[in-house]
Order: structure tokens, then C-alpha cells, then sequence
């Protein structure tokens, strides 16, 4: 699996957690799958590669943030139209 695989996978489990009503336990998953997946990528990488991994660890952190706030706006606007 590719650097750019790994990103888009996470982005896809991301999306698909936010737009199904999930939890931010789903988006934590999909983190950590990329995470994993990230690291076993890093013990044949070169100092380019290492860099770039270490970009789309950031990347992919930032995007789970705001994922999960995401989330957790979404569940207050819908608890506060349930009132």
C-alpha cells in the first residue's frame, strides 16, 4: 500500500464515519489503522520517505480532529432539534 493509499483510506473511514452519524470511536479506528499502517511503511524508508510519513501522520491526525469535532457538532444540533 502506498503513502497516498494510506491518506485516502483514512479520509474515506473518516467521511464515511461523519456522514453516517458516527462515533469519534469510529474515527479513532480508522486513525489508528492508518497509523499502523504508517509505521510498517517506516522500517524500509528512506530519509524522503521518512519525512513524507511523517507529513501524512500530521495530516491524517489534523483531519481526525476536526472529524471528531465534526461529529460531536452534529450530535449536539440534533440533540437540540429532538428538544
Amino acid at each position: 500500500m502506498t503513502l497516498r493509499e494510506i491518506v485516502l483510506d483514512f479520509e474515506a473511514a473518516a467521511l464515511r464515519a461523519v456522514a453516517s452519524g458516527g462515533s469519534p470511536s469510529d474515527v479513532e479506528r480508522a486513525r489508528d489503522d492508518a497509523v499502523e499502517r504508517l509505521r510498517e511503511l517506516k522500517t524500509a524508508a528512506d530519509s524522503d520517505l521518512l519525512e513524507a510519513i511523517f507529513s501524512a501522520a500530521l495530516e491524517i491526525d489534523t483531519k481526525s480532529t476536526m472529524a471528531k469535532q465534526t461529529i460531536g457538532t452534529v450530535d449536539k444540533q440534533r440533540k437540540a432539534s429532538n428538544r
